[in-house]
């Protein structure tokens, strides 16, 4: 995970958007990984965490 810097700051509504689906199947999708993701703060996540979601979900 070296390359979290190719991903940037996103919001969840972004990033559903981007995979396609709605705000609420989002948040279930990255339930599993909500403690290793750590806090939602600033209405975003970091492109840290971002990267961390598309391991676990694969790219949109």
């Amino acid at each position: 995970m070296d390359n979290y810097i190719n991903a940037t700051a996103q919001s969840k509504i972004q990033l559903a958007e981007a995979y396609n689906v709605s705000l609420k199947t989002f948040n279930r999708w990255i339930e599993p990984i909500k403690d290793e993701l750590g806090e939602y703060r600033g209405k975003t996540y970091t492109p840290r965490q971002v990267e961390k979601i598309y391991d676990f979900l694969g790219r949109p």
